[in-house]
């Protein structure tokens, strides 16, 4: 069997941000990888004060759906020195989490980023031939890490964290956080241009993903 690729989402809860992005980056990588491949790569998220147990929220599980995914079964994990250490690339809703994840693992530095930071990054490079192995997706972290730059506004780097808002910081989660998985699934897991057109316009309606009849409490 080939040696696994392994990816893991970060947020402060486990429970918005970092599922929303573990369940469409497993998604779209059993979608649009060789299936050779996308059967050696796990997706797996955590957080850095998670309500161990805790469900996704429901508007997010809203968005996944509407995005073609499935939330249902994800549960709050906390995050461990164990679970950065043995993950191929690591991605966080903001800089500061990004030096919580550091100060755990220092050595992890070349596969961390921030999801808008590997988004913008990510948009920069050429997409490659498909993949033969997961160690070619090992060697495309290590080339993102190699054309780092920093932004000219560091916040432009951060997720907002919906947690206890209304309807209009979810959209703008979503607006900051989709179009970045995106950016990283066109480089990384082989999305079509189709398909990537298709979702960035789909993260530019926001309200139109959270809306599908049902009340919803904070």
């Amino acid at each position: 069997m080939m040696p696994a690729f392994s990816i893991l989402t970060v947020c402060r809860g486990n429970i918005h941000r970092s599922p929303l992005a573990a369940c469409l980056l497993e998604t779209w990588a059993g979608w649009y990888l060789p299936a050779a491949v996308s059967e050696s790569v796990s997706v797996r998220s955590a957080g850095l004060t998670a309500p161990v147990g805790e469900p996704m929220g429901r508007r997010v599980q809203k968005v996944v759906r509407a995005l073609g995914a499935d939330g249902s079964h994800h549960r709050a994990t906390q995050i461990t020195e164990d679970l950065i250490a043995s993950s191929d690339l690591i991605l966080v809703a903001s800089r500061s989490q990004q030096q919580q994840v550091l100060s755990y693992v220092p050595a992890a530095l070349r596969r961390t980023f921030t999801l808008r930071e590997a988004g913008r990054i990510a948009a920069t490079l050429p997409v490659p031939s498909p993949p033969h192995a997961p160690s070619d997706l090992v060697a495309m972290v290590s080339a993102m890490a190699d054309h780092r730059t920093a932004p000219m506004n560091p916040a432009d780097d951060d997720v907002l964290d919906p947690q206890g808002e209304g309807d209009d910081a979810y959209q703008q989660m979503v607006r900051e956080e989709v179009p970045a998985v995106v950016a990283l699934a066109r480089t990384l897991l082989r999305m079509p241009r189709g398909d990537v057109e298709a979702y960035l316009a789909a993260a530019e309606d926001p309200a139109s993903l959270l809306t599908d009849g049902e009340a919803d409490p904070q």
